[in-house]
């Protein structure tokens, strides 16, 4: 890919960082807990309606909901407890997502990216810690595809590259690239055994932005493609080994580097959501006040259908969530590869769903969704965007499967894996 670009970030207006405050009334609770988060997921939907519209024209976070979600403390939520973070739960940030991508899929996809940013925080050491993250209020992107280039060299890497889907990189006070490492032209190998792949903080001055984000749905992730040029130093303590093995003894949101992203998977879920809204709200319109004994019989099983895959698709979710949270929170506890397979396979699970109920909810609109200002054609674009990712790929089914063949230790199921280990009341911290 050649970018044509060409501006750096910094010297770009709109690209810089949202300010931290905003004059906004929408009664938010300051976020010194996951329950305060919660509880703002909860207020600012209404606001997220209202913004959809400047979202999606903007293709990115408008600087007044983005001020919002930080008050919010919406990308503070994967920050280790060890270093004074949140440390919500992996059920209660696909909770928060999916509530925002209810409301707007693109919103709830800042969320569910930026909401990385404790996470990667939490690889660094304790030195770079305390120097890039003074505050927790630092939303952080990254894509780590292409790879770019980092050259070995003392204290630090070379590094320069191109990356595109850099979801966030608009709102985002720090921007990540994932580069493989050499040292003397050759690859260097990681603890993976493979080629080491590192997660870059790029200085922000030496980052051309493309401006390239111009799609057919989820257009306000602002998912623009960036570039090093030329080759800049990165100082090793900005770095981290983004194919880390698992490790039960790190922090519960750092014990795989696999669980960054499981927030995304509220997208998909909230998109399902908010079609299932529209397909009942169409269908209500059509029976008035007669009730569902003026709907013909095939009407009812459809939209049964609908209301029954969305339950039960966010309940599978929510229930492989809290099953990961119990073993992440048990100290010394690393994930096995089938634990983190059935958790990477749920975007993808929550995407097949999402697209079965997208469709059926199109035919109980009917022909409406053509009109640019109904409600569902929006829903219809952000269905396919989402299904875009790669973790909403049916290749990511596929994982899974290979993992339960290969470890005959273990449970073929959920309720396999549930039954062989210890479990709490409530199946999360």
């Amino acid at each position: 890919m050649t970018v044509t670009t060409e501006q750096p970030v910094e010297s770009t207006p709109d690209l810089a960082p949202t300010p931290p405050t905003s004059d906004h009334e929408l009664g938010l609770l300051a976020p010194t807990s996951a329950s305060a988060v919660l509880q703002n997921s909860h207020t600012v939907v209404p606001f997220v309606h209202e913004s959809a519209d400047a979202i999606e024209e903007a293709r990115r976070l408008t600087p007044e909901v983005a001020r919002v979600f930080r008050d919010a403390g919406f990308f503070q939520m994967g920050f280790p407890a060890a270093r004074g973070g949140l440390e919500l739960t992996l059920a209660q940030q696909v909770e928060v997502v999916t509530r925002i991508a209810r409301a707007d899929a693109s919103a709830g996809w800042n969320v569910g990216v930026l909401n990385a940013t404790g996470f990667y925080a939490g690889r660094l050491g304790d030195d770079a810690f305390a120097e890039l993250y003074p505050t927790f209020d630092l939303p952080t992107s990254g894509s780590f595809h292409p790879r770019g280039r980092a050259d070995k060299v003392d204290g630090g890497y070379q590094v320069s590259g191109e990356w595109d889907w850099g979801s966030g990189s608009y709102t985002a006070e720090y921007v990540l690239g994932g580069c493989f490492a050499f040292e003397d032209g050759e690859p260097l190998i990681g603890a993976s055994g493979a080629q080491l792949v590192l997660g870059v903080w790029l200085p922000r001055d030496a980052i051309v932005v493309a401006h390239n984000w111009q799609t057919l749905g989820v257009r306000g992730s602002g998912s623009t493609s960036y570039s090093v040029p030329v080759p800049v130093f990165v100082p090793e303590r900005h770095t981290f080994d983004r194919e880390a093995p698992s490790n039960g003894d790190r922090d519960p949101l750092n014990k795989s580097v696999h669980i960054a992203f499981f927030g995304l998977t509220g997208v998909p879920l909230g998109i399902a959501q908010h079609a299932a809204d529209l397909a009942v709200e169409s269908v209500r319109a059509r029976v008035g006040t007669r009730g569902s004994a003026a709907l013909d019989t095939a009407t009812k099983h459809k939209l049964g259908e609908i209301l029954a895959e969305v339950d039960y698709g966010y309940a599978g979710v929510i229930d492989v969530a809290r099953r990961t949270d119990e073993l992440l929170f048990e100290p010394g506890r690393a994930l096995t590869e089938a634990q983190i397979a059935r958790m990477v396979a749920g975007q993808a699970a929550a995407t097949a769903m999402m697209r079965r109920v997208v469709a059926l909810s199109v035919e109980l609109v009917s022909a409406k969704y053509l009109f640019d200002d109904h409600p569902m054609q929006r829903v219809i674009r952000d269905s396919y965007g989402a299904t875009a990712h790669v973790g909403g790929r049916a290749m990511m089914l596929g994982l899974l499967a290979a993992s339960i063949l290969d470890d005959r230790e273990a449970g073929v199921l959920l309720i396999d894996d549930v039954a062989n280990e210890p479990s709490t009341a409530t199946g999360a911290p």
